[in-house]
């Protein structure tokens, strides 16, 4: 199917809309829940703000997807494949690719590292981070999460919505690069500011090549749940380590 100029800038508007969207979203669920923090004299940066925080930007990035998809008519765009016990042979492909997938992450991200450290980038240090190393009840919360709220809540925005629609003008490749792009320069808000210029870019390029290999993961298998359950133990590892 040829598309002209205006499907281009139609999809590239929609998905700078979803990914922006998501945030606003999130934002105005987290009012209230800052409003009730204030009012207990409970800070935003204790472990009950960080996770409150953090499932309901799981919940935000969830939800405009879903109203996007209700809307404009696209279920596609969330094709999750649960495992099925009438298909035994799918579901262990599925589980196979989010075993390899979760090796080539890690993988992916320490040689990401080290090239980056050899172009003279610092690694930025990011802000639940710096939180969880003084927090192990913390830590072991955000582990929790990374499955309910930043695996899930993250690929629907960036693999289910923003790649989804993308690649309705888009053969693949661009495709993916584009959604790994937004994805990238998302985690800008996530850095502590005293990691510098270097340290913030450096996480953005890192967040970028993750997020080529999560959007790969999903073009090749199609199945938006593997994504999510390879981004979920991703963070999982890293947070488990401060427990």
């Amino acid at each position: 199917m040829k598309h002209d100029a205006s499907d281009y800038i139609s999809a590239l508007s929609v998905a700078l809309g979803l990914a922006s969207g998501g945030f606003l979203v999130t934002s105005l669920l987290q009012i209230p829940f800052v409003a009730v923090l204030s009012v207990l004299n409970i800070s935003v940066e204790s472990t009950i703000g960080n996770v409150g925080t953090t499932l309901l930007q799981g919940i935000g990035f969830v939800l405009l997807v879903v109203g996007y998809v209700y809307y404009a008519g696209h279920p596609d765009l969330l094709d999750i494949r649960w495992p099925l016990t009438s298909n035994p042979r799918k579901s262990f492909q599925d589980f196979g690719w989010m075993v390899l997938g979760f090796v080539a992450l890690i993988a992916i991200s320490k040689v990401t590292s080290l090239a980056l450290q050899q172009l003279g980038f610092s690694a930025g240090t990011n802000q639940i981070i710096r939180a969880v190393e003084q927090s192990p009840t913390l830590a072991l919360s955000m582990v929790i999460l990374s499955f309910l709220a930043v695996g899930p809540g993250e690929e629907t925005l960036f693999r289910g919505g923003v790649q989804g629609v993308l690649r309705r003008v888009l053969r693949p490749v661009p495709a993916i690069i584009g959604s790994s792009t937004l994805f990238g320069l998302a985690h800008v808000t996530a850095i502590v500011a005293s990691s510098g210029a270097s340290g913030i870019w450096g996480y953005v390029v890192s967040a970028f090549v993750l997020g080529l290999v999560l959007g790969s993961l999903y073009e090749y298998t199609n199945n938006l749940l593997i994504p999510i359950v390879v981004h979920g133990a991703y963070n999982a590892a890293i947070f488990v380590q401060y427990i």
